[in-house]
């Protein structure tokens, strides 16, 4: 079956700007953003799969955020917050028999809890929460 070199009449084509096939998509980094956050809320209840696919979608995704410096700072923000978390619950769950575990894993879900909220307040007030160097400074 031959198919027609023209589209059929009332069909809409694609067509993409130069490079674009270069580019793994093109989303909005603030809504990108904004999309991690909820993960990261969605992790303090259902633990492993959003924090999971939150650091995947912040690591594949770190060439569309780097367009946008308050994105990119907020990415960075993500990924220590949630690394950081991961490996205090992971030491308090393998400290759980020896009785010691809920005194790591409760202030380590607490502080969580906050660097998610502080990091999604300062977002949606559009500043910055914090530069590759370290946590962001007044002058």
């Amino acid at each position: 079956m031959d198919l027609p070199e023209q589209p059929v009449s009332g069909s809409a084509t694609l067509e993409f700007p130069s490079g674009a096939a270069d580019t793994p998509s093109r989303t909005n980094p603030r809504r990108l953003a904004w999309w991690c956050y909820g993960l990261q809320a969605a992790g303090l209840l259902l633990y492993i799969i959003p924090i999971w696919l939150e650091v995947y979608i912040d690591t594949r995704r770190a060439r569309e955020v780097a367009v946008d410096p308050l994105s990119e700072s907020h990415r960075y923000w993500r990924v220590r917050t949630t690394l950081m978390f991961l490996i205090w619950s992971i030491l308090g769950g393998l400290t759980l028999p020896f009785g010691i575990g809920w005194l790591i894993l409760i202030p380590a879900i607490v502080w969580y809890a906050l660097r998610v909220a502080y990091g999604a307040q300062r977002f949606a007030r559009g500043l910055p929460v914090g530069t590759p160097a370290g946590p962001a400074r007044s002058a």
